[in-house]
C-alpha cells in the first residue's frame, strides 16, 4: 500500500513539474484574446490594460513583390497574373496562387514569430485573393458565401500562437499609388475624377464592408488597415487627389462602422501626419494613425517622431513598416519606438533573392529559390516552384541574424546609449549580433542599389 501511495505521489509530482517547467511543449493558444481599442494616444484591451503591438509583416503572402518573391517583373504582379490567365485560365491561376500562399507562410512561421517574443502580424492582402476582377466579383464557396477561408485560417493560427492580426489591404482595384507593390507601377486610377475611378472606389468600399461584416467581434484582429501607402510619394500628381483620398477613407470608415462598431481602423499617413485628416475633421473614433519610416539618418527619424508628437492627434501612432536606410540604425529605430510607446511591425518576415539569407530586411531568407518563368513554364512546373520548396522549414530558408537581434527589443527594451549617441554606440544584443548586423546591412545596401538600377533601366522606379 505504501509503495502504491508513493508511486501515485511520484506521478502527480512529475506531472506538476512537467506542466510547470516545460512550457515549450505546451499549447501557445490563449483562452481568450481580448478585443483591442484606442484610449487617447494608447491601445488598450477590454480590461483596460495598455497593449503595445510589436511584430512583423508577412510580406509577399497576398501580393508578391519581385525583389523578394519568386518571380521577376519590376512593373508589378498584375502583368504576370494577366499573362498566366491568358495561358491557363482564371480558375487555374487562382488555384496556382492559392498553392503559393499555402506554402509561403505555414504554421511554423506563426510559431517562429511568437518565439521571438512578438505579439502581432500585419498581413498584406490583394483584392485578387478574394475577387476575380476589379469590378467586385467575389470568389464564393459551395454554399454561395464569400470565400474568406484562407483568411479564416490565418486568424485561427494567430489565435493559436497568441498573435494579434492586422489586415492590410496592400493592393486595391484601380491602384492606390504608382508603385509596383500595389499591383502595377505608374497606374494609379483609384482617385481619378472619372466614372472608372468612382467605380473603383465603390468596389473598395464594398470590399471592406463585406470583410468587416465577416470578422465582426473577432478579438484576434487588432485592426483593419484600409489601404497601403495611398498616393505614395505622389511626385507626378497634383493636390486635388488628396481630398478624394480623405473622402474615400471616410466612406470606408462609415461602411465598416455600419457593420462593425468595435474594431480599430488604421489610417495611413505614410510619410507625415498631415498627409491625412486629423480625427475631428470627419469625427473618426477608435482609429490608429500609421506611418512608414524608410529614412536615411537617425536625426531624420527623430524629426519624424517630432512631427508625430506635434500633430496633436488624440490617437495612437503605429509604425507599420520601417527599415534603416543609409546611416539609420536598427538599434535607434527600435529604441525610439519603444521609448515613445509606438507599436511597430518590421518589413518583412521572409524573403527570397540575392543575399536574402543574410539581409536585415528579413527574419528568414533564402538565396536559392527559383523564380518562375511565367511566360514559358508549364503549369506543372509553376506548381512545383510555388510548392513545398517555398516553405520556411523546407530546407531552403535559414534564420537571419536580424531575427535574434530583433528579439532583443520585442519586450520593449530601450537602448539609451544609442539614443544619446544617435546610433554611434549600441549596447543591445551581443557584440557578435551587432557586428553581423553591420556587415549584413552593407550587403543589403549593395543589393538595394542594384535593384534601383534595374528598375531605372525598365522605367519602373518612381
Amino acid at each position: 500500500m505504501k509503495k502504491l501511495l508513493k508511486s501515485v505521489i511520484s506521478i502527480l509530482l512529475s506531472s506538476f513539474i512537467l506542466l510547470t517547467f516545460m512550457p515549450s511543449f505546451y499549447s501557445y493558444a490563449t483562452d481568450e484574446m481580448l478585443m483591442l481599442k484606442t484610449q487617447g494616444k494608447i491601445i488598450v484591451n477590454s480590461n483596460g490594460e495598455e497593449v503595445v503591438l510589436r511584430g512583423t509583416n508577412f510580406g509577399g503572402w497576398g501580393i508578391l513583390e519581385d525583389w523578394f518573391c519568386p518571380y521577376t517583373n519590376p512593373a508589378g504582379l498584375d502583368p504576370v497574373y494577366n499573362t498566366l490567365v491568358e495561358r491557363f485560365g482564371a480558375e487555374s491561376v487562382y488555384d496556382l496562387f492559392k498553392e503559393y500562399r499555402s506554402n509561403w507562410i505555414t504554421e511554423v512561421d506563426y510559431k517562429n514569430v511568437s518565439d521571438l517574443g512578438m505579439n502581432v502580424v500585419r498581413l498584406p492582402i490583394w483584392y485578387r485573393n478574394f475577387q476575380s476582377d476589379d469590378n467586385g466579383t467575389w470568389y464564393r464557396d459551395e454554399s454561395g458565401n464569400i470565400d474568406f477561408s484562407e483568411l479564416d485560417n490565418v486568424v485561427s493560427l494567430c489565435k493559436k500562437y497568441g498573435l494579434y492580426l492586422i489586415i492590410d489591404l496592400h493592393g486595391l482595384p484601380g491602384y492606390q499609388n504608382d508603385y509596383d507593390h500595389c499591383g502595377q507601377s505608374k497606374s494609379m486610377s483609384l482617385f481619378d475624377g472619372t466614372d472608372r475611378g468612382a467605380r473603383y472606389r465603390e468596389v473598395v468600399i464594398d470590399f471592406w464592408r463585406e470583410l468587416a461584416s465577416h470578422y465582426k467581434g473577432e478579438t484576434a484582429i487588432a485592426m483593419y488597415d484600409l489601404m497601403n501607402e495611398p498616393l505614395g510619394t505622389n511626385i507626378t500628381r497634383d493636390s486635388s487627389f488628396q481630398r478624394v483620398f480623405w473622402d474615400l477613407c471616410n466612406d470606408i470608415y462609415k461602411a465598416v462602422r455600419e457593420v462593425d462598431p468595435d474594431h480599430i481602423i488604421s489610417m495611413e499617413a505614410i510619410w507625415d501626419p498631415s498627409a491625412i485628416a486629423s480625427p475631428e475633421v470627419y469625427g473618426w473614433e477608435n482609429i490608429v494613425y500609421q506611418e512608414h519610416l524608410y529614412d536615411i539618418s537617425n536625426p531624420t527619424i527623430l524629426r519624424k517622431c517630432g512631427e508625430i508628437k506635434r500633430s496633436g492627434y488624440d490617437a495612437p501612432f503605429y509604425i507599420g513598416e520601417f527599415y534603416p536606410r543609409g546611416l539609420t540604425t536598427f538599434g535607434y529605430l527600435f529604441s525610439i519606438f519603444n521609448k515613445r510607446g509606438y507599436s511597430w511591425t518590421t518589413w518583412s518576415y521572409k524573403g527570397a533573392g540575392p543575399n536574402a539569407d543574410k539581409s536585415p530586411w528579413f527574419l528568414y531568407g533564402s538565396n536559392n529559390i527559383e523564380k518562375i518563368d511565367y511566360e514559358n513554364d508549364s503549369y506543372e512546373e509553376l506548381m512545383r516552384k510555388f510548392g513545398r520548396v517555398l516553405r520556411t522549414d523546407g530546407g531552403q530558408f535559414s534564420k537571419n541574424t536580424f531575427a535574434d537581434y530583433c528579439a532583443n527589443f520585442t519586450g520593449g527594451l530601450v537602448d539609451r546609449a544609442t539614443l544619446l549617441t544617435f546610433g554611434f554606440i549600441e549596447t543591445a544584443g551581443t557584440r557578435e549580433q551587432r557586428n553581423a548586423m553591420f556587415v549584413d546591412k552593407l550587403t543589403a545596401i549593395k543589393t538595394t542599389v542594384l535593384d534601383w538600377i534595374r528598375k531605372l533601366k525598365t522605367g519602373d522606379l518612381i
